[in-house]
């Protein structure tokens, strides 16, 4: 079955989410058509499995460096690390997370892709709001809105991700996850202004 998954992603990864057909995965997995079949109900659920396998590897990196009882900073660190870690060596996956992010084909697989995807990436964002409102009670970091700074974080950094991916000699991951942190922890103003009162 993850030989199966396998080659999922690496179609995926080649001709996108609509073009990856029953016949393409089998080809590149080395079986029959008839034998996937077997272990999923149709292209929808191998693709819907897929995804689950691949990102709760990932989810469990991130979540581990959520839980840990480290600063705010080395926490930061440790989730975009994992992050940016995972999908480099996960580089296949990534084209699947984002055709799942963004779906494509039909309009029922567009429904089911959201259905599979969109409650997860909420509640990464909802998880991700509650590290910055503990980290903003605890004085770490300013007050802002929590859940839109988490989006933009993580949609920040899903950006580097995208620029890596589709780079042949992509920079050390470190000075990524440096350039990330660092521009959030301290921004890019070189003298930090106050806004009026309006």
């Amino acid at each position: 079955m993850q030989s199966l998954q396998e080659a999922a992603m690496r179609v995926i990864a080649r001709k996108g989410m609509a073009a990856a057909t029953m016949q393409e995965i089998a080809r590149e997995a080395g079986v029959a058509k008839g034998t996937i079949y077997l272990y999923f109900r149709d292209r929808d659920e191998l693709v819907e499995k897929t995804f689950e396998t691949a990102i709760t590897q990932l989810y469990e990196r991130i979540d581990q460096a959520m839980q840990s009882q480290a600063s705010f900073a080395m926490k930061l660190r440790a989730i975009i690390t994992a992050k940016l870690e995972f999908f480099s060596t996960h580089r296949e996956f990534f084209r699947l997370y984002l055709s799942l992010r963004m779906p494509e084909g039909s309009a029922q697989q567009q429904r089911r892709q959201k259905r599979t995807c969109q409650p997860q990436y909420r509640a990464r964002i909802e998880q991700m709001a509650d590290v910055l409102r503990r980290a903003m009670d605890s004085g770490e970091i300013r007050r802002a809105d929590p859940f839109r700074l988490a989006l933009f974080l993580i949609e920040g950094s899903t950006a580097v991700v995208v620029q890596r991916v589709s780079e042949d000699a992509p920079p050390p991951e470190s000075e990524d996850v440096d350039l990330i942190v660092d521009t959030i922890l301290e921004g890019i103003s070189l003298h930090p202004q106050k806004r009026s009162a309006d």
